[in-house]
């Protein structure tokens, strides 16, 4: 299946955040003589890297994950043995701590930030054994990582997976939901519990392989991903309750892409970033996420690489939607809500078999817009102030809670 995909090893890269939030991609620069890595930011039309500050960073990397966090402005990722957290601004290393795992014979890969709790999730993985037989099975898990001290904590209780597919992983804010792939399923790890979510096959509507380089979409709250058959066949993306990857109008014909364990997404032009090789070097493609079709190609300068980026804007305040109800406070377990019409133009009608204490309209990128406290069962909700698009309604009554979507148009 990968014998499209060009993974450059001991290369890492992801994206940073200023003073003030942009699209800017960012990520860590290698240069190859001599070696080693640097904080930087690219201009994705003209493909031109400027290096943050002039420290070297280090000289290896876990190339599966790192973590931007917008509201410390600090990039982190792992070399040998720490974790070093990089300021966006200076590029200068702020803090060095090693990694502590929950066994010294386990690895944790495939991290990621999450935007809603401000924490950095992962796959740790390990060998374990059955004392009985004395035969060995993967045990992967879902944790978490606290970036000030290295310790890396167990989420999961039991195995959730024995292996996982080098096709990245992706987490849904909103949701709060891990994905990764695993056998052929595209798996979704419940970030409160650990637990597994959802689990379905995938399967691609028309001609493809594999579904790859995945990353979430806050604007649209969809995933999308590479579908793969003999290179690049399209940009598509998946449907996680069922598996089915629905691939986008244009035809792509790129000969592979480089594994960065996901593709990149700028929220504001709505488009997918990824990297391919070719005869000439390595060029970062940007494809609409309308349509499919190429937005834009900028090869990167020679003896460089950049890989592993992110858009600084997207998901940024992100805020849950799907919230733990282990940890919810008393009251009832349930409520019962219906809003209409949906889609709405003017006017959401809110219906509900208790009392409303409180309504939160949530928009796409997880900002709260608009409050009401309507003390009621039902509530009319004006919509004229707000833009065309997706948003949720954070509903609550006796410290419980519902969410509900609807498309204003």
């Amino acid at each position: 299946m990968k014998n499209a995909v060009i993974f450059i090893l001991s290369v890492l890269v992801n994206f940073t955040l200023s003073a003030q939030v942009s699209n800017t991609m960012y990520g860590l620069y290698q240069s190859v003589n001599p070696p080693g890595f640097q904080m930087a930011s690219i201009d994705p039309l003209t493909g031109i890297i400027t290096t943050i500050g002039n420290a070297v960073l280090s000289n290896t990397v876990n190339a599966t994950g790192s973590a931007l966090n917008p509201y410390s402005q600090t990039f982190s990722y792992q070399d040998d043995d720490s974790w070093l957290s990089i300021d966006l601004q200076s590029g200068e290393v702020v803090n060095d701590v090693m990694a502590t795992l929950p066994n010294t014979d386990g690895y944790f890969d495939n991290f990621r930030f999450n935007a809603a709790d401000s924490n950095m999730y992962g796959l740790f993985r390990q060998i374990s054994y059955n004392p009985n037989t004395g035969f060995g099975s993967a045990d992967i898990r879902l944790a978490t990582c606290d970036l000030s001290n290295g310790m890396v904590n167990l989420i999961s209780s039991n195995s959730i997976a024995e292996s996982f597919t080098m096709s990245g992983s992706t987490i849904d804010p909103f949701q709060m939901l891990y994905h990764f792939e695993s056998e052929g399923k595209f798996m979704g790890i419940d970030l409160y519990n650990g637990e597994i979510y959802s689990q379905p096959t995938i399967s691609i509507a028309g001609d493809g392989s594999s579904f790859d380089n995945f990353a979430y979409s806050c604007v649209d709250t969809s995933i999308y991903g590479l579908i793969m058959q003999n290179g690049v066949n399209a940009l598509g993306k998946i449907n996680p309750q069922t598996g089915v990857v629905t691939p986008l109008p244009t035809l792509l014909n790129f000969g592979n892409y480089i594994l960065n364990s996901g593709g990149a997404i700028d929220p504001e032009n709505r488009i997918y970033y990824f990297q391919t090789m070719d005869t000439i070097g390595v060029k970062l493609v940007g494809l609409s996420l309308l349509d499919g079709s190429v937005a834009s190609e900028s090869y990167l300068d020679s003896n460089s690489y950049f890989i592993m980026y992110r858009i600084q804007s997207d998901c940024y305040r992100a805020d849950r939607a799907r919230l733990n109800l282990i940890t919810s406070i008393g009251g009832i377990k349930e409520l019962d809500v219906q809003i209409y019409p949906n889609p709405a133009q003017e006017v959401l009608q809110l219906n509900a078999d208790k009392p409303v204490d409180e309504v939160e309209i949530i928009d796409a990128f997880g900002k709260m817009v608009k409050r009401y406290n309507p003390n009621s069962s039902h509530f009319q909700i004006p919509l004229n102030a707000l833009t065309n698009g997706l948003y949720y309604l954070r509903i609550s009554s006796n410290n419980a809670y519902y969410t509900k979507r609807f498309i204003k148009n």
